[in-house]
Formats: structure tokens, sequence, C-alpha cells
């Protein structure tokens, strides 16, 4: 991660999906106070309680932040798939709906980053749904630290996310 740019970077494996074609990421959500431009710390788990670590640190919103990430990795990963966003990809072989619904550390601990992959088939079939997560430890507990952890940890569950979709395509 780039933390003083606000960047968030994630790596995957080079990957092969077996053809070629492109996917079309139509949206990222992220609900709640994990939406915004503000880091957030995990402060409980039953129930699940967040807290704003730093006001407006991420340079975009959260779901511009995840998406511009997933973009990078999944196209740079991808021997044969390209991914894109409506202004890039006309007529898309796939869709893609991500739903995030943990991207936060604990100081403590890990960081966690858990979403919910949706992909349909041009014709509107849908190929793959799934809940996806990752997990890192974080090397301290400085923002710095959260931030290369939450990285990782979207690369870990995007990597798993990357070899079910290669299988089913």
């Amino acid at each position: 991660a780039y933390l003083r740019n606000r960047y968030l970077e994630s790596f995957l494996v080079p990957v092969s999906f077996g053809m070629n074609g492109s996917v079309l990421l139509r949206r990222v959500d992220v609900r709640g106070l994990q939406s915004g431009r503000s880091l957030v710390t995990v402060v409980g788990e039953n129930p699940m309680r967040f807290q704003e670590q730093r006001g407006h640190f991420w340079h975009v919103a959260t779901p511009t932040l995840i998406e511009r990430s997933l973009l990078t990795a999944f196209n740079d990963a991808s021997s044969d798939l390209v991914f894109g966003t409506a202004d890039s990809l006309d007529k898309p072989d796939f869709r893609l709906i991500v739903t995030v619904t943990r991207f936060a550390y604990d100081p403590a601990g890990e960081a966690m980053v858990n979403f919910d992959a949706t992909v349909t088939a041009s014709g509107g079939d849908v190929l793959l749904a799934r809940s996806y997560w990752g997990r890192a430890p974080l090397a301290d507990a400085t923002p710095a630290g959260g931030v290369n952890a939450i990285g990782a940890a979207l690369g870990e569950a995007m990597t798993v996310f990357s070899r079910e979709l290669a299988d089913v395509l």
C-alpha cells in the first residue's frame, strides 16, 4: 500500500481463465461506516462493531478504492480475460457484482476483508455466487500496518475468487 497517497495495493498470482473475453465490474457495494473515506478498525466481534480510526483517510470512497484495486490486480494477473467498467467495456461476456461486508483491521491482530461476488453470463445466467474472505496479520498496529494488511487480505480473497471463477468458465 502506498500510505502517503492513500492507495490500496493487492496482488494475485497469475491466472488463466481458459478463454478470451471480458468481465464488466458493474459495481462494488460497501455499506455503513466502512463505505466512506475513513480508515476503519474492528472494536467488537459479537456484535460486530467498527470505529473510524482516521476520517477521510482514503483518497476516494472505499467502493471506488476497492474497484480500482480489483481491476488493477485482475488485469495484471489475467493472461486472457480483460476486466473493466462500463466506461471501458462495450459488450462484456460476463458481469461481476461485489458486495463488501468487511474491510477493516484489528490493531491488535489482523486485517479482515469479506466480500460476496456474483458473476453472470451475458444472457443473465448466474455462473458463480459465493462469499470470499481474506485475513492477513499486521506487521504493527499503525495505520500503515493496517493498510498493508488490508491489501494482503483483499489479495488473498481475490485469489480464491479467481481460482473458482476459472473453474466455472
